[in-house]
């Protein structure tokens, strides 16, 4: 049997810790097996050989020893560097584009490996650029200076759109997603989020829940718009006031943006508590340490299309999950069986959803916990897409 390889290739930096990279990790290892090897390599202005690369799982590679560039003429390099580097593996060649909010690798290597290397290349369809959220304090003059620079973001990426039809095909994260794209390329697979539900779950003993409080955890990027957090630590605070004994706990990247008013409302409400940018394994602890784990997120545009990559690795840890009705979230999460979901941006449904988990927790956890669980391995399991993957990207 010929041997394929993949090349998944961006500006991201596969080797960060990131629901991206976890992402296409897991892409990488529904694609990987004894005839199939995966490398994720990230635009860099080095040599690329072997010596490179770190075996991160069994025949996936991850491009470790690098320089990264966003320079335009060290992308032509790459790019070579890139194309040699395949030459020299003997078998069938296959180019993913993991997208990013450049331009300049996009089109120069759907062009190069494309129609100069004449190889099949396919683009991971995430998110749509041009609807990409931001927060800036009203009034202030980095929100002037936002607002030009999302005008001449949005005429980019809108002007970008039409590419989608080069590609061989487009691998899309939601059924919104598919319909999109569609208007560009008819050759579409939908993958959704992808996990491994028989993973072992390694923890610390750091402590990341507080005692004699139901602890509700987020993990994440830390971003008042996309996630609706605003909203949701009001509900926490106001419903603490009401003698609910709640702690909100959050961990993951704040938005740069958002960062001195986050720290002051954690500063002011002992509710609200911020445990840092985790690794892999304080990261698993934080989750296994919440008793519900939520993704409150209203409607925009960016979460219409998009899909939480947050919603495999809550179910994974065996906690009760609650979440807005956004993008596929319906599709898999069923209210009172494996989860709960409310409609986004509706305060009263939310707070009212809480009380009733608050209050009914131990009895909830006996039955919603093993149906969360099975739904990880029926719909998430990275497995049950490798055929179709496969099959797809070739």
């Amino acid at each position: 049997m010929e041997f394929t390889y993949y090349y998944i290739y961006s500006n991201f930096d596969f080797t960060q810790t990131s629901a991206g990279a976890t992402r296409m990790i897991y892409y990488a290892k529904a694609l990987a097996d004894i005839n199939h090897k995966v490398f994720l390599v990230s635009c860099c202005s080095t040599k690329i050989d072997n010596e490179c690369f770190k075996e991160m799982e069994p025949n996936i590679f991850v491009l470790e020893k690098k320089k990264l560039t966003k320079n335009f003429f060290k992308t032509i390099f790459f790019l070579k560097e890139l194309s040699s580097f395949s030459n020299s593996h003997s078998g069938k060649k296959v180019y993913i584009y993991y997208p990013y909010p450049l331009v300049s690798l996009e089109i120069l290597a759907l062009i190069f490996f494309k129609y100069i290397k004449r190889k099949p290349v396919y683009y991971e369809l995430n998110e749509i650029p041009k609807y990409t959220s931001s927060f800036h304090a009203p009034g202030s003059f980095r929100a002037l200076k936002y607002s030009i620079k999302r005008i001449v973001f949005k005429t980019v990426f809108t002007v970008m759109e039409p590419f989608l039809i080069f590609y061989d095909g487009l691998i899309c994260i939601s059924t919104a997603m598919v319909n999109y794209g569609k208007r560009y390329n008819k050759n579409i697979l939908r993958i959704p989020i992808l996990t491994d539900p028989y993973k072992n779950i390694k923890k610390s003993s750091n402590l990341y829940a507080k005692e004699n409080l139901t602890n509700i955890g987020f993990s994440g990027s830390i971003h008042p718009t996309k996630e609706n957090l605003d909203s949701f630590i009001n509900i926490i605070t106001d419903l603490r006031k009401k003698g609910y004994k709640l702690s909100f706990n959050l961990c993951g990247t704040i938005f740069e943006n958002y960062r001195n008013d986050f720290v002051e409302i954690c500063r002011l409400r002992d509710e609200i508590n911020y445990y840092g940018n985790l690794n892999p394994k304080e990261f698993s602890t934080f989750l296994s340490q919440q008793d519900i784990l939520v993704i409150p997120r209203g409607f925009s545009l960016q979460n219409k299309y998009g899909f939480s990559t947050k919603l495999s690795d809550y179910l994974n840890h065996k906690k009760i999950i609650l979440l807005t009705d956004i993008s596929d979230n319906k599709l898999y999460i069923k209210d009172g069986f494996n989860g709960f979901i409310v409609p986004p941006d509706n305060e009263l449904e939310m707070s009212n959803k809480l009380i009733y988990i608050y209050e009914n927790l131990s009895v909830l956890n006996k039955h919603i916990i093993p149906n969360a669980i099975e739904s990880s391995k029926n719909y998430f399991y990275f497995k049950n897409y490798k055929k179709e993957l496969q099959n797809f990207v070739k």
